[in-house]
């Protein structure tokens, strides 16, 4: 249903919208990560601006986050323009969605259409560590792995003083677009439906099973979203030191969001199972009376 607050705007034959959720969700996540840019602790960046750091960096979230998430829905939507399929792009709290017929097209084009998306992120990636591979290094020595550290890039060469890359809102722009279109991709490739990897395995499945193709994929999405859904719980646990473990589980920032989104997204595909699973009777019981 439309709200008279989204904002609206057509360009190159796309519709655009991105509802009122989608600024408050990520003005949160932006409150939320705001600590590591006051200053507050040793690994802190400071802006230089103490009274305004939190601002200037929630501020900076919702910039890279909306450039983000429309790099991976336009590449939904290009893709499916090239098979002749138009497609509109909406932003909301919980991400993106592209919004076209593509259930017309043959199933391998769907594959690439829902491909394209995480690609169109990666490569975008890709050209910002072109032009300045700091981030990437420092997040590549932070997790010690200094293989995929490249030590380049075009900002380097035309800049050798580093006086760019000296401002804090420069390294912060840049170490966002970087992470996000790493870290969220990634994560959207989980086979776990609704996420791209989950559609992917949907659209396989359904090639190699038409009838039980569905239900298969509602099956392992099921599956391993609730095996990260209970460790997540684990991770709860030993936070909060209601179990004690001999090595410390790993778990993204906020594990508690990560719990919700997960369980959701748990219960919403065991529910599609049950339905694709009573489906699949009723279709068997009526050939049997036939």
């Amino acid at each position: 249903m439309a709200s008279p607050f989204d904002l609206r705007w057509r360009l190159f034959g796309i519709s655009f919208c991105i509802q009122p959720s989608f600024w408050l969700m990520n003005a949160l996540w932006g409150y939320m990560l705001s600590g590591a840019v006051r200053g507050d602790n040793a690994g802190g960046l400071n802006l230089g601006m103490p009274g305004w750091a939190s601002l200037i960096f929630i501020l900076l979230w919702i910039a890279c986050a909306l450039v983000s998430v429309m790099v991976h829905e336009l590449g939904h939507v290009i893709m499916g323009r090239i098979f002749g399929q138009p497609g509109n792009i909406t932003l909301g709290g919980l991400g993106g969605q592209a919004v076209g017929d593509y259930g017309d097209i043959k199933p391998w084009k769907r594959i690439l259409v829902i491909f394209a998306g995480p690609g169109a992120g990666f490569l975008f990636m890709a050209l910002l560590i072109g032009l300045d591979s700091r981030p990437w290094d420092e997040a590549m020595d932070w997790l010690n792995w200094p293989s995929l550290v490249i030590r380049g890039g075009l900002i380097a060469r035309l800049d050798p003083a580093f006086t760019l890359r000296a401002n804090g809102v420069y390294i912060i722009v840049m170490a966002l677009l970087i992470m996000m279109n790493l870290i969220w991709n990634i994560i959207n490739l989980f086979p776990i439906i609704p996420m791209d990897g989950g559609m992917i395995l949907r659209e396989v499945a359904c090639i190699v099973s038409p009838t039980g193709g569905v239900k298969f994929a509602y099956a392992v999405s099921f599956l391993l979203a609730g095996i990260i859904t209970v460790y997540h719980i684990v991770v709860l646990l030993q936070q909060y030191r209601y179990i004690t473990l001999p090595f410390r589980l790993w778990s993204f920032a906020f594990p508690w969001i990560t719990l919700i989104m997960f369980a959701i997204m748990t219960w919403r595909n065991f529910s599609a199972l049950r339905e694709a699973t009573m489906q699949q009777r009723r279709s068997h019981y009526a050939e049997y009376d036939d």
